[in-house]
């Protein structure tokens, strides 16, 4: 039996500070915690992180989704080595409160259909800023008709209303290859601020996190995605040039040694 990975609880006083990361993968759904449920997509988080030793040394299991939801706590995952906090829910008011207390990170956000319909309005509602066209949130649900054909009722007319903010999805394939196309972009604009801010060492690691997405949604996707790996490692060597201008101006603005009488 494979070794299941703690949630992530907030170290106490004598325990050094655990760095979140930024962006932040959500999950709502009923069914998640069930062992042949979305498999796929559970997968994709290849590794995740023993909070106690700072070590990716887990497959994402079940037991860990479970007990992160029994303790309303997230967990540390990894996808293609780029470090995400993870935390799933099936209760719509603990979803709510934790995006709402962590607006600050970059959030992407999956919903079932039926969760969606309630999670969805209160999010637009209260952060309309936030969760807007291009910050997509993924709907998730094996029937996506919003319209009524014939007899059959529509599941999800409510979607109707939002779609300039959600993307609908009824298969995992497409929903991850949509999310790791999106966390891709989010790295290079962020890395594209960070880089005009001068802020070379973190806009460097945002560059090579993008790079990684963009591999991956390739392979996802059966893209082509030289091109834009291409512009990517021209802004990793433009980085770098300025890393080593800066590291050359640090050596050079020290004093030397003081000369010693003779």
């Amino acid at each position: 039996m494979s070794q299941t990975v703690s949630p992530v609880i907030p170290p106490s006083n004598d325990q050094p500070e655990l760095v979140y990361p930024n962006h932040f993968i959500i999950w709502l759904d009923q069914h998640i915690g069930q062992r042949d449920e979305y498999n796929k997509l559970k997968r994709s988080f290849t590794r995740a992180m023993n909070p106690t030793n700072r070590l990716y040394e887990s497959t994402l299991e079940n037991d860990d989704i479970d007990r992160s939801i029994r303790l309303n706590a997230p967990l540390f995952v990894q996808l293609d080595d780029v470090e995400f906090m993870f935390q799933a829910f099936n209760d719509i008011e603990k979803c709510f409160d934790t995006i709402e207390k962590n607006l600050d990170k970059r959030i992407f956000l999956i919903t079932s259909g039926s969760k969606g319909k309630f999670l969805i309005p209160s999010l637009v509602i209260h952060f309309p800023k936030i969760f807007k066209e291009g910050n997509w949130m993924y709907v998730f649900c094996a029937n996506m008709n919003m319209v009524q054909v014939g007899d059959i009722k529509p599941t999800n007319a409510w979607a109707m209303h939002y779609l300039d903010r959600i993307l609908m999805f009824d298969h995992e394939d497409n929903l991850l290859a949509r999310m790791v196309l999106d966390m891709a972009s989010y790295f290079t604009t962020k890395a594209n601020d960070l880089k005009n801010n001068q802020r070379y060492k973190d806009a460097y690691q945002y560059l090579t996190w993008s790079r990684q997405m963009n591999k991956r949604y390739g392979l996802l996707a059966g893209r082509n995605m030289t091109d834009e790996l291409k512009k990517i490692d021209h802004e990793i060597d433009t980085i770098e040039k300025e890393l080593r201008e800066e590291q050359s101006n640090d050596d050079g603005d020290g004093y030397g040694e003081a000369c010693g009488d003779n």
